[in-house]
C-alpha cells in the first residue's frame, strides 16, 4: 500500500513537471501553432467528456453541426492547416465509422442512395482527370460532390437509437444557436477565429425555426410561439430575398403536403400584422421605411434604389450575367464534360463586370450562386443531368416525409426542423450557396440522412444491439 502511494506521488510530480513544460513551451511557439495546439486540446476535452457511450464519428458530427449554426463561415474554416478543414476531418472519421458499420450501412437502401453513388462516381472520375491540371483547386471544388457522403454516413449513424435521439436534441440547440448567429450578424458583431456568422449557414435553420414555432404555437394555442416566429420573419425579410422565397416554400410544403392546416391562421396573422406594421411605420417614420426597403440585397433584387424602382439590376442582374457567362463558356469549351474541378468559372464574370484588374478569381467565390450552373460549369451537361435527377429525388422524399409524419402521432419536433432545413437549403442552393460550402452543405446532407432513416427505416436498432460498430 505504501509503495502505491509513493508511485502515485511520483506520477503526480512527473505530470506537474510535464504540464509546466507544456505551458512554457506554448508561450514560446508561434501564435498560429499555439492556437492549433490549444484548439486541438480543447476539442479533445469536449470529445472525451460528451456522450461517452457514443461513437467518436457521431460526436464529431453533432459538434460541427452546432458549430456551423453559431460560427458559420468562421467555424467552417477552422483548420490545423489548409485545405484540411474541420468538415473534412470529420468526414474522414465518419468514413472510418462507416466501414466499421458496413453490415448495416444500407448503402443501397433507396433510389436516392443509388443516385448519390452515381453522382459520386462521376465526380470522382472528374477529380482524377482534373487534379493533374488544377491540383488543390480541383480538390477544393470537388466538395460540391463529396459533401454528399455525409448523407451516406449519417444514414448509417442514425440507425442507432442513442445517436438519433442525440441528434434530435442537438438540432434544436443548433436551431436556437442559428437565431443567435443571425442576431449577432445583424448587430454587426466582430469576427474572430471560429466566429463569422454566414447567411447560408443560419438562414435554413432560421426558416426551420419559423415552421417549428408556428406549428407548436398553432397546436398548443400559445401566442408566444407565433409572436416569436413573427419576429424571425421580420428579421429574415431584411436580410435576403432568398430567405423569403425559402420561407414560402417551407410553409407551403408543410401546409399542402404535410396537411398542417393549423399553419394557415398564423400565416395569415403574420401577413396581416406585417402589412399593418408597415403602414403604421410608413405613416409615422417614412424615412426609416425608405431606408430599410430601399437598400440592401432584397431591394437590389427588385431594382430599388433610394426608395424608387429603377429596373431589375443589382443582385438579379449580376446573377443572370454570371450564369450566362458560365453557360456560354462551358458550351463552347466542353458542353458535356464541363470545364472541370479547379477551372476558373469566376474570372470571366469579374472581368466583364469589374475590369481586367479583377480577373483573378483566387480570392473570390468559385461558384456562381446557383448549384445548377455550378454543375454545368464544373461537370457539364452530364453533371447537370445527374444532379437535377438527384435534386428532384430529394424534393420528392421531403414531400413524402411530410405526408407521412406531419399529422402523425409519431411526429417528432426534429421532423419539422429537418424538413425546414432541407427544403430551405434546396431553395437557397438555387439562389445562393448550399451544396458547395461546408457550413451549408454538411448540415443539409445530414438532415436529409435523418429524413431518409425516418422514412425508409422507421424501426431502428436499439442501444443494446451489440452489432452497432463503435469508432
Amino acid at each position: 500500500m505504501q509503495h502505491n502511494k509513493i508511485l502515485q506521488l511520483a506520477f503526480l510530480g512527473l505530470m506537474l513537471l510535464f504540464s509546466m513544460w507544456v505551458v512554457s513551451a506554448l508561450l514560446e511557439v508561434r501564435e498560429t501553432t499555439r492556437n492549433v495546439i490549444l484548439g486541438v486540446g480543447f476539442f479533445v476535452v469536449i470529445i472525451s467528456t460528451m456522450w461517452r457511450k457514443m461513437p467518436l464519428d457521431a460526436k464529431l458530427l453533432l459538434i460541427i453541426i452546432s458549430g456551423y449554426a453559431i460560427g458559420g463561415k468562421g467555424f467552417a474554416y477552422v483548420s490545423p492547416f489548409e485545405p484540411v478543414y474541420i468538415g473534412e476531418i470529420c468526414l474522414a472519421f465518419c468514413m472510418c465509422g462507416l466501414v466499421i458499420r458496413l453490415n448495416r450501412a444500407g448503402l443501397m437502401d433507396s433510389n436516392l442512395h443509388k443516385l448519390i453513388w452515381v453522382y459520386l462516381v462521376y465526380g470522382g472520375i472528374h477529380l482524377v482527370v482534373d487534379y493533374s491540371e488544377y491540383r488543390m483547386f480541383a480538390l477544393r471544388d470537388s466538395s460540391l460532390v463529396y459533401y454528399s457522403l455525409y448523407f451516406v454516413v449519417s444514414y448509417s449513424l442514425f440507425q442507432e437509437t442513442r445517436i438519433r435521439d442525440a441528434f434530435e436534441r442537438i438540432i434544436k440547440i443548433a436551431m436556437m444557436l442559428s437565431i443567435v448567429s443571425m442576431v449577432y450578424s445583424k448587430l454587426g458583431g466582430p469576427s474572430f477565429p471560429g466566429m463569422h456568422p454566414h447567411i447560408d449557414a443560419y438562414m435554413p435553420l432560421n426558416i426551420a425555426a419559423v415552421l417549428y414555432f408556428l406549428a407548436k404555437g398553432s397546436e398548443s394555442k400559445n401566442m408566444f410561439y407565433i409572436v416569436f416566429a413573427l419576429l424571425l420573419v421580420f428579421m429574415a425579410a431584411t436580410i435576403k430575398t432568398s430567405g423569403l422565397v425559402s420561407m414560402f416554400a417551407v410553409l407551403a410544403g408543410a401546409i399542402i403536403y404535410g396537411r398542417l392546416k393549423g399553419l394557415l391562421a398564423p400565416t395569415v396573422i403574420i401577413v396581416f400584422t406585417s402589412l399593418v406594421v408597415l403602414m403604421v411605420t410608413t405613416f409615422f417614420v417614412p424615412d426609416l421605411v425608405i431606408e430599410t426597403l430601399g437598400s440592401g440585397q432584397t431591394a437590389e433584387t427588385f431594382g430599388i434604389d433610394g426608395g424608387e424602382f429603377v429596373g431589375f439590376s443589382g443582385t438579379t442582374s449580376w446573377r443572370l450575367d454570371w450564369w450566362s457567362i458560365v453557360w456560354t463558356d462551358t458550351m463552347n469549351m466542353a458542353p458535356f464534360w464541363g470545364q472541370g474541378f479547379g477551372a476558373d468559372i469566376t474570372g470571366p464574370f469579374l472581368e466583364a463586370w469589374l475590369g481586367p484588374a479583377y480577373a483573378d478569381a483566387t480570392g473570390y467565390a468559385r461558384f456562381p450562386h446557383c448549384v445548377l450552373f455550378t454543375n454545368v460549369g464544373r461537370l457539364g451537361m452530364i453533371g447537370l443531368a445527374l444532379f437535377s435527377i438527384l435534386f428532384v429525388a430529394i424534393g420528392l422524399l421531403a414531400i413524402k416525409f411530410a405526408r407521412r409524419y406531419f399529422v402523425s402521432e409519431d411526429r417528432r419536433d426534429a421532423d419539422l426542423i429537418v424538413f425546414g432545413i432541407v427544403v430551405a437549403g434546396m431553395v437557397n442552393g438555387l439562389l445562393q450557396a448550399t451544396y458547395e460550402i461546408p457550413h451549408g452543405a454538411i448540415t443539409h446532407w445530414v438532415c436529409l440522412g435523418y429524413i431518409a432513416v425516418r422514412y425508409y427505416r422507421p424501426v431502428i436498432y436499439t442501444d443494446d444491439d451489440t452489432g452497432v460498430g463503435k469508432l
